[in-house]
């Protein structure tokens, strides 16, 4: 082999070992992957439980497994504006889904103007307990929800959670930390920049107890921690000519009196 190849086999040589090098993911071992995922998720947590006002754009991609066993993804934006301890808003836009929300601390109003109505609802005095009650009482559940309690590390990480850092990824144009956790009714990933907020680039929470496993993609942009608001901004605003409904309560609560009355007929 001639210099000029010999250079040229070197140089090339070079170039692969620099690529491969900057393409290599840290190996850790699951006891170090897991406090290098709990450090970033506290110092998230930290970040957002600091912040009294905060706005900030999710994208959701939310799977629905119909009857045949066929998945269809529903996709829609929602603006989210909080106000801590107990004020949120936000607003839904999508082909077919234009609806808008309000909490003010002691209830919640909810608008569809796709169907031209609105339902309201009472609620708890302070934001963290909102999040359980739509939970339990009204059966909804919001995948942002766990980032909106005052400590959100506590609320992401239960007893049974196992997982930690994974490795660095694009999401969106941005290089971000990747976590995934695993509980027994959930599995969980989440993106996190890498600036000393730790906002959440991405979310996906995988329903393994669900029928087909639906996935909930969430892609967060334009963190805000002063964005400009007002008490009207947690008014809830409902058109003119759009019909109430009864807002549906799901049942939580053993009536012990009822179950006796049953217990007797049997």
């Amino acid at each position: 082999m001639c210099l000029r190849r010999l250079t040229r086999a070197c140089l090339g040589l070079a170039v692969l070992v620099v690529a491969s090098g900057c393409a290599r993911t840290e190996t850790l071992t699951p006891e170090a992957a897991r406090a290098k995922g709990d450090a970033m998720l506290k110092q998230m947590s930290q970040t957002l439980a600091g912040t009294q006002v905060f706005s900030f754009k999710a994208d959701q991609e939310v799977e629905r497994v119909r009857r045949n066993g066929a998945k269809e993804t529903a996709r829609f934006s929602r603006i989210v504006t909080v106000r801590r301890p107990n004020q949120l808003t936000f607003t839904d836009q999508s082909g077919d889904r234009q609806s808008a929300a309000w909490y003010d601390g002691s209830q919640v109003t909810i608008v569809s103007n796709r169907d031209k109505i609105w339902v309201r609802g009472p609620m708890p005095a302070t934001l963290d307990e909102a999040m359980d009650y739509i939970a339990a009482e009204y059966d909804i559940a919001i995948p942002t929800a766990d980032l909106l309690y005052s400590n959100p590390y506590e609320a992401l990480i239960t007893a049974d959670t196992t997982g930690g850092w994974v490795n660095v990824e694009n999401i969106g144009g941005r290089t971000c930390e990747h976590l995934s956790y695993q509980q027994a009714v959930v599995d969980w990933q989440i993106w996190l920049t890498q600036d000393d907020r730790r906002s959440p680039c991405q979310l996906q929470i995988t329903y393994k107890n669900d029928p087909g496993q639906p996935v909930t993609r969430i892609a967060f942009s334009d963190w805000n921690p002063q964005p400009t608001i007002s008490d009207e901004t947690f008014k809830p605003q409902v058109p003119e000519g759009y019909q109430r409904i009864k807002i549906m309560r799901h049942a939580t609560v053993e009536d012990k009196t009822v179950a006796k009355e049953e217990g007797g007929k049997r």
